[in-house]
This record gives C-alpha cells, structure tokens and sequence, in this order.
C-alpha cells in the first residue's frame, strides 16, 4: 500500500498557476499522481494567453498552440481566466479586489481538499500576483493549501521551505513531455535542469523523482 494512502486522499484538487506552463513545471507529476488515484483535479491560469497580445515576444497562436498540446499530454483542460488589458492588448494581472473576487468564484465553486499555487517567494511578479490572489481568496478555506516550487525561478526563492514530498517517478516522462510543448522558450538544457531539479527532490524520499512543495496549513476535521 502506499504510504500517501494512509494519510491523504485528496478528492478535488485545485491548482492554480499564473501562466500556462507553470503548473506543468510545479506540480504536474504530483496531479497526475492523485488523478490516477482518483482525485479530480482543476488546473486554472490568472493571466490571459488568449488576449489580443499575450506576450511581446511571442505570438498568441503559438501560445495557443502550445498549451493545447500540453492540454492533450496531461489529459487535463486548463481553465484561463480574462484579465483587463491595456491600450497595446496585453492582459493585465494585478492582485486586487476584482481579481479576488473572480478567484473566490473558482474556489468556492467545489469543496476542494487541496490547492496547489506559486509560492510567494517567486521573483516572477506574476508568480507572486497570482499567490496573493489565491491566498486572498482562502481566507475562509478548510482545506490543505501547498506552494509549489517555480521550475526556473525556484534558485533565487529564498522563501520558499519545502515540507512535502511527492514521488512522482511514474509520471516524469508525463511532466517533461507536457513541459517541452512548450518549445517556443524551453530548449534541451531548461528540460535537462527540470528533470535534474526533480531528480534531487527524489533524494528526501530515497526514489527517482519528486516534486516539492511548501505545506501552508492544514485543517483536519
């Protein structure tokens, strides 16, 4: 039996990440995982990739095409919510009152047992927007609510002190194969230094690979 049975059996899981990748870079493995165990699992996005001008560096059709297909790998639809844009059409994510409240819509909308977000050590400003909002919007939540950890920005969070370990060896080649469909910005070494990141994580639990994550609370009824 596994050990992650004796104590959780998460049954609606909500994972909420700035951007269309990372949530794929955070905690894929670990959503994959409970998926198979049964959890049903919500991914959702803060900022638009589907605004008139997602990135001034990268066309929204190829945004669009790239996290449809990693929709495809993870088996798993993303849920993008729209944001304010400014006079060029870039989305505008900002934690607020209206950014809260179109969040507390998303977590008041099921009973979830677990949800997954950036940590507030990230350096992205969007990572860190996005923990605000979430963490605003579980000022009433009874729940269990983790931080993940941020792929890329992870080596300058001096915040961020994992306490949870999730084995997710069966679903690396998942997580990296969702992970490279984003080609426009993630090239060979990026992937070697994710799977390389995992592979350390794996050392707290004597396994191959894991993801880690930053327990915030817990409430056992």
């Amino acid at each position: 039996e596994n050990n992650l049975d004796l104590y959780m059996n998460y049954k609606k899981i909500l994972a909420v990440g700035a951007h269309p990748d990372d949530v794929e870079l955070g905690c894929s493995g670990t959503l994959l995982k409970f998926s198979q165990q049964g959890a049903e699992v919500d991914i959702v996005v803060t900022r638009d990739d589907n605004a008139p001008k997602p990135s001034v560096w990268r066309d929204r059709s190829v945004m669009q095409a790239e996290y449809q297909a990693s929709e495809q790998v993870l088996g798993m639809k993303f849920n993008i919510l729209p944001n304010p844009t400014d006079e060029n059409g870039r989305p505008i994510l900002t934690w607020n009152s209206a950014s809260v409240q179109q969040m507390d819509e998303v977590v008041n909308g099921k009973d979830y047992d677990l949800i997954i977000t950036h940590s507030a050590g990230d350096h992205h400003q969007d990572h860190q927007n996005t923990y605000g909002i979430v963490n605003s919007s579980l000022r009433r939540y009874r729940g269990e609510f983790w931080c993940m950890e941020g792929g890329p920005y992870s080596n300058k969070n001096k915040q961020f002190h994992p306490t949870m370990f999730v084995d997710i060896t069966e679903h690396i080649e998942t997580k990296i194969k969702a992970v490279s469909c984003y080609r426009s910005y993630f090239d060979d070494t990026l992937l070697h230094n994710i799977k390389g990141l995992a592979a350390y994580r794996g050392q707290m639990l004597g396994v191959k690979y894991a993801e880690a994550f930053e327990l915030q609370y817990r409430c056992i009824h």
